[in-house]
């Protein structure tokens, strides 16, 4: 079965390399969003790389991505992987888990403002204390524009409403310490979707995949019956 990556806000496709390493899929297609120029294309990027029925995993941004291609093509994604995830990026009234719109419009002015201490920021707010790593090669610091945009699709992107018409099974791994979605959001996620499973990893923030790569790749293979549990 293919294998389709879709990565986070401002990330390089490269920041898939130590999944894509342990899990060794015999193929697999990751997706990038370099020369991303409306919201829509997030999607259209995704579909392309869908051509045939795939294990689609999304990290954060690519969450959203990867639950909008499940619900429009469910004969595309016949199993979905959300790595630090959510429906909804944003909160509103009746959704908490997720950032006030505000402060999405204020990272949308520093980034313009002050790029390189925005990137540095969000850059440290990935790791839970005690986690160390630096992910700043396979960022895209250098497209203001793309990141802009990419920031516009996590303020609109709502893919709450059809959580509960997704029957494809649904595995999602999150940091107990994650800063940047809560692992509310993902428990949100796996309360809706009928066959859902949910791993909370402990003491781990938002690039689980980095630091806890091989406990994520067991729980992959282990839920997609690759090997026994």
């Amino acid at each position: 079965m293919n294998t389709v990556f879709l990565p986070g806000w401002g990330m390089k496709g490269e920041v898939f390399s130590p999944l894509v390493e342990a899990l060794a899929p015999p193929t697999c297609t990751v997706v990038e969003w370099e020369g991303i120029e409306a919201v829509e294309c997030f999607r259209k990027r995704a579909e392309q790389a869908l051509a045939a029925p795939s294990l689609l995993i999304g990290w954060s941004l690519g969450t959203l991505v990867a639950l909008e291609m499940a619900h429009a093509f469910p004969e595309r994604v016949t199993k979905l992987v959300l790595i630090s995830g959510t429906s909804r990026f944003v909160a509103d009234n009746d959704y908490p888990s997720g950032w006030h719109s505000r402060i999405v419009e204020r990272m949308k002015k520093q980034l313009k403002k002050h790029p390189e201490e925005t990137l540095t920021s969000f850059g440290s707010s990935l790791w839970a204390e005690g986690e160390t790593g630096d992910i700043s090669e396979v960022m895209h610091r250098d497209r203001l524009e793309e990141l802009t945009i990419g920031l516009d699709y996590l303020v609109t992107a709502d893919a709450r409403p059809w959580l509960s018409q997704l029957h494809m099974p649904v595995l999602l791994l999150h940091g107990e310490n994650d800063g940047i979605c809560p692992p509310e959001a993902a428990r949100y996620i796996a309360e809706r979707v009928p066959n859902a499973k949910f791993v909370l990893l402990p003491n781990t923030g938002h690039v689980p995949f980095w630091t806890k790569t091989r406990e994520c790749t067991y729980s992959i293979r282990t839920w997609g019956g690759e090997i026994d549990d």
